[in-house]
């Protein structure tokens, strides 16, 4: 196959979406659906939804399921939506892909099953599980292992990345080697850099596509990165890279979810606050956010 002439499109810019919660911690549909509105109005060109960003694992499977349906209800079909259904129980996650299939969903997400310390043999088993019982699905394995303790590489997912069903890789993981020798050995699956802070050092490895938590509220300069990436012009794609840092590390340092969830507010779109036992931000917390607010509308 060609590099590039598979499922081009994936080989986007996906928002890993935040999930609008009222006061109660229910699902705020009303700001979901003015959220995706005004994410497609910066830019974004597809959904990554209940995530870790998405607080997919925070969420029971009818919330899952429903927080989907307004999504796709309204996207509308203008960009691809991508649906982690990923959980440590089989039959739940056979139950998540079912659901997505049926609202026209077919690429979908999976952490590996967590907490008890599975085999690499029960974990391979576990996707492809899965894939047997949904036939026409689109795998792409969730490789973030400091949340999950499983680094996949060319080596270990060999047998996963083998299967035409697992279609890709979102890598969020800082050893870019390893995203590199899987782009050199499986050209043809689409493989997304996941850790916003090395979105540069990803493509410079073989990555053409991307699904990022600051996304949500930056993507403009992720845009504006690839394109000069694309044009060669490396030293302005690294000052570009610089300015997402400074936001990363910004956001991360106070919670990177709550914090995402403030500065979108404060763009307009109410997003309330992360479920328990995530803490609600500090005030001094809402202070150095809108500190770096400040700095970003000076540059701009």
């Amino acid at each position: 196959m060609v590099r590039g002439k598979t499922f081009p499109e994936l080989r986007k810019i996906f928002s890993a979406l935040e999930l609008p919660m009222r006061e109660d911690e229910s699902i705020d549909d009303k700001n979901l659906k003015k959220l995706v509105e005004y994410e497609l109005s910066i830019g974004v060109e597809g959904f990554y939804c209940m995530g870790s960003s998405g607080e997919g694992l925070l969420l029971s499977l009818e919330e899952r399921k429903k927080a989907l349906e307004l999504i796709v209800e309204a996207v509308h079909g203008r960009v691809p939506v991508i649906a982690h259904i990923g959980t440590i129980r089989t039959e739940d996650v056979i139950d998540l892909a079912k659901h997505a299939m049926s609202l026209g969903i077919h690429t979908v997400s999976m952490i590996p099953p967590y907490y008890y310390k599975f085999s690499m043999d029960e974990i391979m088993k576990y996707y492809e599980d899965v894939i047997r019982a949904v036939p026409g699905l689109r795998v792409i394995v969730y490789n973030i292992p400091q949340f999950t303790g499983i680094e996949f590489s060319k080596q270990n997912a060999g047998r996963l990345l083998d299967n035409p069903a697992v279609i890709g890789v979102k890598h969020t993981s800082t050893n870019l080697y390893v995203l590199e020798r899987m782009i050199k050995a499986y050209p043809e699956k689409v493989f997304f850099n996941g850790f916003d802070e090395q979105f540069l050092g990803a493509l410079s490895m073989g990555a053409d596509a991307a699904i990022g938590t600051t996304v949500n509220c930056y993507a403009p300069l992720f845009i504006k990165l690839r394109a000069l990436y694309e044009k060669g012009d490396r030293k302005a794609a690294y000052e570009v890279q610089h300015q997402i840092n400074e936001r990363v590390e910004c956001m991360v340092q106070q919670g990177i979810f709550s914090a995402v969830k403030y500065v979108l507010s404060e763009q307009g779109v109410p997003c309330g606050k992360c479920r328990k036992p995530f803490q609600e931000l500090t005030e001094d917390s809402k202070r150095a956010l809108q500190q770096m607010m400040e700095a970003d509308r000076e540059t701009e």
